[in-house]
């Protein structure tokens, strides 16, 4: 019942909980300012590139700046130093330069010539074969060993992107935010977890849907199943899994209840046998010898008791509630001899005559005063009385438990002992009956209390 509770209550919060507010890329942004990237830009130093020094299109010949035969005559003369026709006149200090037959242009004129025709940057081509200090800040960013060469790491739609003044890059699971003046590459293992988190998904593909695009980044909800719906199905699925075990603990109880009726069934007949020899017994008793004669007379009641207790069972197994079948008992003779059975004694107010389901009841005192004499103290005592049509029975003995709650002692079940299993029948044949069974203490009682009227009123 708890656990179902529980589950409404998840449902209701579901039903109740907001939806964060705000663009997905704002969110995802709140979550990474609060943690140090692995690896952070300063947004001047960038900016202070040149941006032909950034774009990826400089790495590649520039066929749209110079007609072919100029590159093709730049090509040949930088493998052969020949003649300097077709060559274009501002890039004649390089080339005569590299072949030696000039001085190396100033840092200020690579910095106005940054790419060379033929792809790369004009350092690049003069420091890979002439060393010079001042030169690697003219380098390609895919050409540069500096901190500012992690940009080279980029491909060229991201390398694009950046000119172009997007804050967000998505590179092999590395994500580029430029935050705080400051571009910040966050490794997959950083800011996954946090999308997850936020329920987002980052793709840098342009086909299918997209809920928020920024710039070449699309933002999308992931999906995920509903709250409301999950908690639902959680209930019906305990409500199902608590269906079928009701289902196996009936099943159950039902196999037992058919063995219990087999069994009662095979007894019947030893139990008829015996009561057969009993009568032939009972007849001859008088020519018995008198050492005999005790012992045969607890043989007799054994067998009478084997006898009532096969026709009890019959009728317990065969309905959901016990045969009530009421009888005139005097309780001065039944205490009498259910003390004599257990070495105990018993207060009567007065005597009186009522209609009990004897079996049972005296099944149920039976079992309490063979508890009190096996686990308790002497002396074992019974107070009867009857108030206000109820029959109450108090068994008490001179011991003392370390717990004076029934449900402790229930708890225990079928011990060595046998204690727990011997009060679980008693409260079990008398909640059936319509009565209870209480515990008290010190000294150990155990109250028996059962609606029962007198013999001579006319409703019994």
């Amino acid at each position: 019942m708890r656990l179902i509770l529980l589950l409404c209550s998840l449902i209701c919060y579901g039903m109740a909980s907001p939806v964060l507010a705000g663009p997905l890329a704002d969110r995802l942004a709140g979550e990474l300012a609060k943690q140090a990237p692995e690896q952070a830009l300063p947004l001047d130093e960038v900016q202070r590139l040149d941006r032909r020094l950034i774009a990826p299109d400089a790495l590649h010949p520039a066929w749209q700046r110079y007609p072919l035969r100029q590159l093709q005559a730049i090509y040949r003369y930088q493998q052969e130093c020949g003649t300097e026709n077709e060559l274009p006149a501002e890039w004649l200090p390089l080339l005569r330069a590299l072949c030696g037959q000039g001085a190396a242009p100033s840092t200020r004129w690579f910095a106005a010539h940054p790419v060379y025709p033929l792809g790369g940057s004009s350092a690049a081509r003069w420091l890979a074969g002439h060393p010079a200090a001042g030169l690697d800040a003219l380098l390609h960013v895919r050409e540069r060993r500096d901190q500012l060469g992690l940009l080279g790491e980029l491909g060229d739609d991201n390398l694009d992107a950046l000119l172009r003044g997007e804050r967000w890059l998505l590179q092999s699971g590395q994500l580029w935010l430029l935050a705080d003046g400051q571009w910040r590459r966050y490794g997959a293992g950083q800011w996954q977890p946090l999308a997850e988190r936020l329920g987002v998904t980052l793709d840098s593909r342009t086909a299918g849907t997209c809920e928020e695009r920024v710039g070449a980044i699309c933002f999308n909800t992931r999906p995920t199943l509903d709250w409301q719906w999950l908690a639902l199905a959680s209930s019906l699925g305990f409500i199902l899994l608590l269906g079928w075990a009701s289902w196996q603990r009936w099943r159950l109880l039902r196999e037992r209840r058919v063995a219990l009726q087999m069994l009662t069934h095979e007894l019947r007949t030893p139990i008829m046998a015996l009561s057969g020899i009993s009568e032939e017994l009972r007849h001859d008793f008088d020519r018995l010898p008198p050492s005999a004669q005790q012992s045969v007379g607890q043989l007799l009641g054994s067998v009478a008791r084997l006898h009532q207790l096969a026709q009890a069972s019959r009728h317990y197994l065969a309905a959901e509630t016990l045969e009530d079948e009421r009888v005139a008992v005097s309780l001065t003779e039944w205490l009498t001899l259910a003390c004599e059975r257990h070495d105990a004694t018993f207060c009567l107010e007065r005597e009186m005559t009522l209609a009990l389901p004897f079996y049972w009841l005296d099944l149920a005192l039976d079992n309490l005063l063979r508890n009190a004499s096996q686990h308790g103290r002497a002396p074992v005592r019974i107070c009867a009385s009857w108030q206000a049509g109820r029959l109450i029975l108090a068994v008490s003995d001179g011991g003392e438990l370390p717990n004076y709650r029934l449900a402790t002692l229930l708890r225990r079940g079928a011990r060595a002992d046998g204690l727990g299993l011997g009060l679980a029948i008693v409260r079990h044949l008398l909640r059936r009956l319509g009565g209870r069974l209480a515990l008290s203490g010190p000294p150990t009682t155990f109250t028996l209390t059962l609606p029962c009227q007198l013999w001579s009123d006319p409703e019994s």
